[in-house]
């Protein structure tokens, strides 16, 4: 984890939250495949998954995970590009002459 989120301590604490909310830090160990988007979004899906986990061992875990925030997707995306502009919303330079 230390090596793969370049010690990023935002990063770093992301993924161990969701079992410090719960006391499990040095209980389980974690292995986790992760890909697509960037490092930080990777850990921020990291940190969901585990709660998730943690949902499946005991379903007593939901009230303390869900009042930290943790069972809930970022559900942003990024937006198409539209036919005529140069990005999803910049039109091109206008000009008149």
């Amino acid at each position: 984890m230390q090596e793969y989120l370049q010690g990023n301590p935002l990063w770093l604490q992301y993924v161990k939250f969701p079992l410090a909310a719960l006391g499990y830090e040095s209980s389980y160990d974690v292995f986790v495949k992760a890909h697509g988007g960037g490092l930080s979004g990777q850990a921020q899906a990291i940190s969901l998954g585990i709660a998730r986990a943690l949902l499946k061992v005991s379903e007593s875990h939901r009230t303390p995970l869900r009042k930290e925030g943790l069972l809930t997707r970022d559900s942003r995306v990024v937006e198409r590009k539209k036919v005529g502009l140069k990005k999803a919303r910049k039109a091109p330079q206008f000009s008149k002459r």
